[in-house]
């Protein structure tokens, strides 16, 4: 089932087809006993370079690093990222540590010129859009 929905959401440019990209992350995602962040790699078309498992904590907090997420983008060469979390508790509400690891990240990434297009946060409830939430505007992007 995993296989099926990733190959749905990632044939063809990921932000294309949203409810597929939803499906397949909220399907891995959304019951890991553990908070996981996931970096999805994206070439200037929006296209899946990488997927990775970036860093994986604990049943309410995930120690990610801003530096290793930009290291890999180079490496992937990446002009685009997609931030996914997951909260077990099942509440999707970004915590302050959320939101300032998004802030972390984007300024980190931005003189880089890469895009940080959405950090997303999946929980059995439902989903979190930091930038429909507004703590990634407009005003903020490269």
């Amino acid at each position: 089932m995993r296989h099926a929905l990733h190959e749905k959401a990632m044939k063809r440019p990921v932000l294309a087809d949203q409810d597929a990209l939803m499906a397949y992350l909220a399907f891995d995602l959304q019951h890991a006993p553990a908070e996981c962040l996931r970096v999805l790699f994206l070439n200037a078309r929006n296209e899946l370079l990488s997927e990775e498992l970036a860093f994986q904590g604990t049943i309410n907090r995930v120690h990610a690093y801003p530096r290793e997420i930009v290291r890999k983008a180079l490496e992937t060469q990446a002009t685009a990222l997609l931030l996914v979390h997951n909260h077990p508790s099942g509440d999707p509400t970004p915590s302050r540590e959320d939101i300032r690891l998004t802030h972390a990240i984007h300024a980190a990434l931005r003189p880089l010129d890469i895009r940080l297009h959405d950090h997303l946060i999946i929980a059995r409830s439902g989903t979190v859009s930091l930038r429909v939430s507004g703590y990634l505007s407009d005003g903020e992007e490269s």
